[in-house]
Order: C-alpha cells, then structure tokens, then sequence
C-alpha cells in the first residue's frame, strides 16, 4: 500500500506543480504580448485580437504537432506519443456504428426544423433528449426503466441548453455572472484550460485553492475561505465557486456532503457554483453523485451543472456542451450569447 500511496503523491504533486506552470505561463504570455502598431504598421490586428494569441492550453501546439507525427507500433515507430490529452478512444467505434445507422439519420434530419432558425438555446427535441438524459443518468441513475415523459415532469426541456463545448459555456457563465477582474475560486490542481476559459472574453481571475488535507477528498469551507479572503487582499471580487468532480487532473471523486458544503459555502456569500461534471459517466458504480441528485434538484438560481460529450463519449471534436440552470434570467442571457458561438 505504501508503493500506491507514494504513487498517488507523487501524481498529485506534479499535477499541482502543472497547474502553477500553466498559470506563470499565461501571465507571462498576457504580459508580453505586443501592443498594436507594433509589427505591421496600420494593418497590425487590435488589442482586443492581440488578447485572443494566447492558446488555450498551453501544451496545445506540441500537442497539435504530435498529431502530424503520430506514433505507429509498424509504419512510425519513432514518432510522438501524446500524453497531454484525455479523450476515450475506445468508445469511439462504438460511437461511429450508432451514428451511421439509417435510424439515426432518419430521426435526427427528417425534421424541417433543424434547418431553420430557431432558439439559439438549442432546438426543441434535443432540449427535451437532454433532458431526459440528465433525468436518468444523473438525477435517478438507478431508475433505468425510466419513461421519456416521465423524466421531463423532473427536468424541464426549457432549463437546459447547448454550447459550442464546455469551455465555451464556462466562458459564457463567467461574462454573465461576473464581471471583469472578478475572481473565480478553483480547487487546486484544476483543467489548465480554466485559467484561459475564465478571463479571455470574460477577463475574470482563476484563483487555486489550496486544500489543507488531502486534496484528493476536496476543499473544506476553510480552506475556501482561505482562498477568498487572500484574493480578496488583492483587490479583487470573489464571484464564483468552479468545482471539476469528478476532477480534473486527479482523477478523485468529491463526495455529496463535500459538494454540499462547498455550496452552503458559496451561498453564505451570494456567490455562483459552477459544478462541472464532464467525467460524470467515466466512473466506478456506486462511487459518483450529481449534484443534481445531492440538491435533491433543487439548483436555485446560484448552482449551474455543465456537461459534454467530450469525455463520457469520447467526442471532443463535436463541441457540444450541456448546461443545466434554473435561472432563468441566465438563460435570457445566454440565449442572445449564443447567437456568436
């Protein structure tokens, strides 16, 4: 046991070490870059353009040229091996199979709807799947019987919307919750995409919070605290809880009563949570619940739960995210949002 445990330290520390690069990086990429006029005279791009030069990883070029590379036991031998990127590739010729049946075709084209404009929130019947599909995999993922008209008297079809992926309707909730130079508290070590998400077009801080235990069990109420008040010292507005559970990168699932207290946290300062469960189908039985059943599906108008097929289906190239809300004003919002995603 004491080989595993040594493991597990020595994966979460450099999982936090990561975190801290990727952070030192973007700042000192955002604090390099050129101010306009700089390089090609009058048809030199803006300042705003000049924000949007920062990847939003800040491994994705190595990553992308591991692509024109790739490693093959036979024809490539010696070519690169990415280890940087999570995507469940054994899903993926199941996942083709069901796509490239007529059936699928037939119900998913048929309608003259889908090639009209219509609400930019997500057309009507995939809001009612979605739906559905959160009803009987994250409210009651025991109630595998469950009728499609009985899961939309759980889950309204109006309440829930797609985006272009998760990172964008992360973006998305931040322009819309926060304002700019608002801090964004994240459970530390997190996605190093978060740090980007949150303030490109948003321009709100990720701020890590450091747990005093084991962080694998998630933070404590003190350890946000902790985390709010040194943000706060630096001038900045604490706006919004962003919780990865399952993780991201450890891989550690956060229980109800930690989630919970997370919120009761969050809510005793009128603060949003962002719940991201993009892992939430890549578990063990038995072992993960939605937040969605933790609050008994009673999110309010603070608790926000996002989701996309980029992991649980191994899809990240489709770009669909999920955000579930009950705040209705938000979705107002993100309504006139989504026309430019």
């Amino acid at each position: 046991m004491s080989g595993v445990t040594g493991k597990s330290a020595v994966f979460f520390f450099s999982a936090l070490a990561l975190t801290c690069i990727a952070q030192k990086r973007w700042k000192k990429s955002k604090g390099s870059r050129h101010k306009r006029g700089d390089t090609d005279g009058n048809h030199d791009i803006s300042q705003r353009g000049e924000s949007l030069l920062t990847p939003t990883l800040p491994y994705i070029m190595d990553y992308l040229k591991c692509l024109q590379d790739h490693c093959d036991p036979y024809t490539n031998p010696r070519g690169h091996i990415p280890l940087c990127m999570s995507e469940n590739k054994l899903i993926i010729e199941l996942l083709g199979v069901r796509l490239l049946q007529i059936e699928t075709a037939s119900r998913s084209f048929s309608d003259s709807s889908v090639y009209c404009y219509n609400n930019t929130l997500g057309l009507p019947g995939p809001r009612e799947a979605l739906a559905y599909f959160l009803a009987k995999h994250f409210l009651f993922p025991e109630r595998r019987d469950m009728t499609f008209g009985d899961s939309l008297s759980y889950i309204r079809p109006e309440l829930v919307c797609y985006g272009a992926g998760a990172s964008s309707l992360i973006s998305h909730l931040a322009l819309c919750l926060a304002e700019r130079g608002d801090a964004v508290l994240i459970p530390a070590p997190y996605y190093a995409a978060f740090d980007v998400d949150l303030n490109i077009i948003a321009g709100c801080i990720a701020v890590p919070v450091y747990c005093s235990g084991d962080p694998s069990k998630g933070p404590s109420p003190r350890d946000l605290e902790n985390a709010a008040l040194e943000a706060e010292a630096k001038g900045m507005r604490v706006r919004m809880l962003l919780i990865t559970n399952p993780s991201n990168p450890i891989g550690s699932i956060y229980t109800p009563q930690v989630m919970k207290a997370a919120i009761n946290w969050a809510r005793s300062r009128d603060m949003h949570t962002i719940c991201d469960e993009i892992y939430a189908l890549s578990t063990f039985d038995g072992q993960f619940e939605s937040i969605i059943r933790t609050l008994n599906n009673e999110l309010g108008d603070d608790v926000h739960h996002i989701w996309a097929l980029s992991k649980d289906f191994g899809a990240s190239g489709f770009r669909m995210g999920t955000l579930y809300t009950q705040n209705e004003k938000l979705l107002r919002s993100l309504a006139n949002l989504n026309i430019f995603r």
